[in-house]
């Protein structure tokens, strides 16, 4: 590809991305800048190899802190290091033994994932494309294949337009109803109905929650799907107007005497995109209820025996960003029933995450009455080494 440069008002990164997986030979610097931030991404054959950010938030430092891979006083006092050594932060905690490798890939996956996603919603600024890439040095490369992160790109757009169609706007407050958030709160959506009940906008409560603004709009999209908030809005959609939702009410109330409680919570959701109808509240209430109680005895039965093989590179394109934020979640948390509750894509997503990264081979679980299992050797990229025990 020739270089190209343009503005994101015309050319949409949606728009963009598939001339890079599509034609596998492109090397070379995707360059996005807004209002002060500037992103460089880095290609080769069809993977991106390589990010920086100029947004101190997305700073690696930072994301190894929000995956619970280094404390927050290490990482400041490595970077220091680091930077008067003039080697690469990635490479120093790595050569220090103060991260493995394969978390590190871990951290700078999740970093480089979330800077892109970000930038698809980018609706002004520049972009430009430079042909060839810079010399790396010894930075720590990466292997994402461009055709996976578009795909789960274009999720998390059509993620927050169900989002920002519900919401009137980062102005909107709620009412809050305690009786319908009873049941299995978390810590950060206590957090979060104790500021909606002080007056809180939507913009505050997506800025309350320590890993970012997304997991803010999930978190809340998960209560209001309870209905334990509800948007104040002088006008908007009636039940009465929106075509169709009286039968999919019936099609929930079927599914959960059936004992179909998966797939009723994914039809009561659907109704709850459209308008806050109190029986789909009660609906999914009650299916997401049996539903996690029906998991809980295999959720339980993992604690103690689940272990985790080191990420193939490139990564399988089944997996998800979030089947593999979930991972990070999972190898940093004491038990699998905490991970599974404490992440704000919902206990039922989390464990549909999980069933994944066990079909891909990454999540094990040993036999009952069995010690840890033996493992052998592997290289940081999940490649048995040769000659291994």
């Amino acid at each position: 590809m020739e270089r190209f440069k343009g503005n994101l008002a015309s050319y949409r990164l949606q728009l963009l991305m598939p001339a890079f997986f599509e034609a596998p030979e492109v090397d070379g610097t995707l360059r996005v800048e807004r209002a002060g931030v500037r992103r460089h991404f880095f290609f080769r054959h069809g993977l991106l190899v390589g990010e920086s950010s100029s947004e101190p938030k997305e700073h690696l430092g930072q994301v190894l802190v929000h995956l619970r891979i280094l404390d927050a006083a290490r990482a400041a006092a490595a970077f220091a290091e680091a930077e008067a050594a003039g080697v690469p932060f990635g490479t120093f905690l790595v050569e220090r033994g103060l991260v493995g490798r394969p978390r590190l890939l871990e951290a700078l996956e999740h970093k480089a994932r979330e800077a892109l996603f970000d930038s698809y919603g980018w609706e002004s600024g520049e972009v430009e494309f430079l042909p060839g890439l810079p010399p790396l040095g010894r930075a720590v490369e990466l292997q994402l294949p461009l055709r996976s992160l578009h795909r789960d790109a274009l999720a998390r757009l059509r993620e927050w337009k169900v989002f920002w169609d519900l919401f009137p706007g980062r102005e909107t407050t709620f009412q809050v109803y305690r009786e319908f958030a009873v049941e299995s709160v978390s810590e950060v959506e206590e957090r979060l109905l104790e500021l909606a009940e002080g007056g809180a906008t939507l913009g505050e409560l997506l800025l309350a929650t320590p890993e970012g603004v997304l997991h803010g709009a999930r978190w809340v999209l998960h209560l209001y799907r309870r209905g334990a908030l509800t948007p104040e809005k002088s006008e908007g959609r009636r039940v009465g107007l929106a075509a169709g939702l009286g039968d999919l009410l019936e099609l929930a109330r079927r599914l959960v005497e059936t004992d179909r409680y998966e797939e009723a919570v994914a039809v009561a959701a659907q109704v709850l995109e459209r308008a806050p109808v109190p029986e789909a509240h009660a609906l999914y209430r009650e299916a997401e209820v049996r539903l996690t109680v029906a998991l809980a005895e295999e959720v339980l039965a993992l604690d103690g025996r689940l272990y985790f093989e080191p990420l193939p590179r490139p990564i399988p394109s089944m997996l998800t960003a979030d089947d593999l934020y979930l991972y990070s979640k999972l190898r940093g948390s004491r038990s699998v029933r905490e991970a599974l509750r404490s992440t704000a894509m919902g206990e039922l997503g989390a464990y549909r995450a999980l069933r994944r990264l066990m079909d891909a081979g990454i999540a094990r679980v040993m036999p009952e009455n069995e010690g840890p299992a033996k493992r052998s050797k592997t290289n940081p990229y999940g490649i048995p080494a040769v000659g291994s025990a």
